[in-house]
């Protein structure tokens, strides 16, 4: 997205399971107003080369993403700062147009795997540079891996443990067998390793031994296509093109983010000028944005909104009950009237016609709101029935949570439900989807809205029992 041609730009990400959708908006108006935080002497939209030039975006996000391996905030931080400033032995391919991405070679240009299908030797990149003129090489993954999985560790990070645990989980050792010869074992055969190792990001030993855990984020140093140069937590992150970057320069000059929560104000400063691209604009904005020569650009991709059960207690270790929620949401009014036809509205996890999505299955979960009642009434619970859910007030793909969560307490008011609703910061959200409902801290909630993406086959693995916390991470 980062090498199209420079313009401004409104993302509208996120689906209700739910469903996936995105809606991209552009225009060819001026990139910049007079008053912009980041002026430029002249006007990039007059630009065709498609290099050059400074993207200023305004995130959904609370918080600038702490840029580390991984950031937080979710996939937001992945996007907008983990690749930025990081690399990974293996990459997504992004120019899959309509296919399924899956993993390529990049720090690691080749692999095989053993007979007994454990482990896997790579063979690394040679010449590569860390930001900081630290090369890269098999032990800097190795340094890698211990900070993330190795709590013996000198510089061990519990935090990048629990945000890393669903792609570490399987990893049972690794080790160095010569400066570009990387081999990780598996405890088991593990066919999802490859995915699993492009969300894996690798930082500088020299930074992280230099400058601390602690101090690190304000030193950040990757092998990536962009270098962080400003880093104010709460306010903004700064990059500038790596002009020695291995894959060739990027086409950029300088990326700017800012976190901006509240959807108004990002569609306003982006109709101001004040940025380039707002993410998750106002679906209400879509009119305005519209008729002021914005290219308006609708798809759908594998990003859910779900409502995450307790089930380890009543009323949800009842299948009725949670069948009868599944009925009573009310999808179509969701998207259509809502989220003025932003989102699809979703009955699994995938929607009709990804290469994913159950046939068989289909859209079983309609809006019924009698069938809600008569299971609720077989299950014990005609009346009176009190729930809590937790939900974020922003965040990354979280479209329209507050409007949307109000909805829903209507539509289970209707089938005699209330809904008692928490709005959280989307870190706290995301811990409690690591840490599952068996911890006692996350005892008082009986669900919690959440965003799941399902670009890469991975997901799967969170309805793995061995990632039941505490043994795993995120079932």
């Amino acid at each position: 997205m980062l090498n199209r041609q420079m313009g401004k730009w409104a993302l509208i990400s996120g689906a209700l399971l739910l469903g996936g959708g995105a809606l991209g908006l552009g225009s060819q108006l001026p990139a910049f107003s007079p008053q912009a935080a980041y002026a430029q002497e002249e006007d990039p939209s007059l630009d065709r080369s498609g290099e050059g030039g400074t993207l200023v975006i305004g995130m959904s996000a609370g918080n600038v993403p702490f840029p580390n391996t991984p950031p937080n905030e979710g996939a937001e931080g992945r996007r907008f700062v983990g690749n930025m400033i990081y690399d990974s032995l293996t990459k997504l391919n992004e120019d899959q147009g309509d296919e399924v991405p899956t993993p390529q070679p990049w720090l690691a240009k080749s692999w095989e795997i053993s007979e007994d299908q454990l482990t896997w030797t790579f063979q690394l990149e040679e010449g590569v540079m860390f930001h900081d003129g630290t090369p890269f090489n098999a032990e800097a993954v190795v340094f890698a891996l211990d900070r993330t999985t190795n709590q013996e560790f000198e510089y061990f990070d519990s935090a990048l443990y629990g945000a890393s645990r669903q792609f570490t989980q399987a990893i049972e050792s690794y080790r160095a067998v010569d400066e570009y010869t990387l081999e990780i074992t598996t405890f088991e055969p593990f066919s999802f390793l490859l995915w699993s190792l492009a969300f894996t990001l690798l930082p500088s030993p020299t930074a992280v031994m230099e400058y601390g855990n602690e101090e690190y984020v304000n030193h950040a140093s990757g092998t990536g296509p962009f270098r962080m140069v400003r880093y104010v937590d709460g306010e903004v992150i700064e990059f500038e093109a790596n002009e020695d970057y291995w894959r060739g320069r990027p086409k950029l000059d300088r990326i700017v983010a800012v976190p901006m929560p509240e959807p108004s104000s990002r569609v306003a400063a982006l109709l101001s000028g004040d940025i380039d691209w707002a993410e998750v604009p106002p679906p209400d904005s879509l009119p305005q944005l519209e008729g002021q020569d914005y290219n308006v650009l609708l798809r759908e991709y594998p990003h859910s909104i779900i409502l995450g059960l307790n089930t380890y207690r009543e009323p949800f270790d009842d299948i009725r009950v949670r069948q009868a929620l599944q009925y009573a949401i009310d999808r179509d009014s969701m998207c259509n009237i809502l989220l003025n036809g932003v989102c699809t509205a979703a009955h699994q996890f995938l929607y009709e016609g990804h290469p994913w999505y159950d046939p068989e299955f289909g859209d079983r979960y309609r809006f019924d709101p009698e069938k809600a009642r008569e299971l609720l009434a077989e299950a014990g619970y005609e009346d009176n029935l009190t729930i809590r859910i937790a939900y974020p007030t922003g965040g990354s793909g979280n479209m329209y949570p507050g409007p949307m969560m109000e909805l829903m307490q209507a539509n289970f008011r209707e089938i005699g439900v209330t809904m008692e609703i928490f709005p959280l910061e989307w870190n706290s959200i995301l811990t409690l989807y690591r840490t599952g409902f068996g911890a006692p801290e996350n005892d008082q909630y009986d669900g919690f809205y959440f965003s799941p993406n399902t670009q890469t086959p991975l997901f799967i693995t969170n309805f793995d029992t061995n990632r039941t916390p505490p043994n795993g991470c995120c079932n």
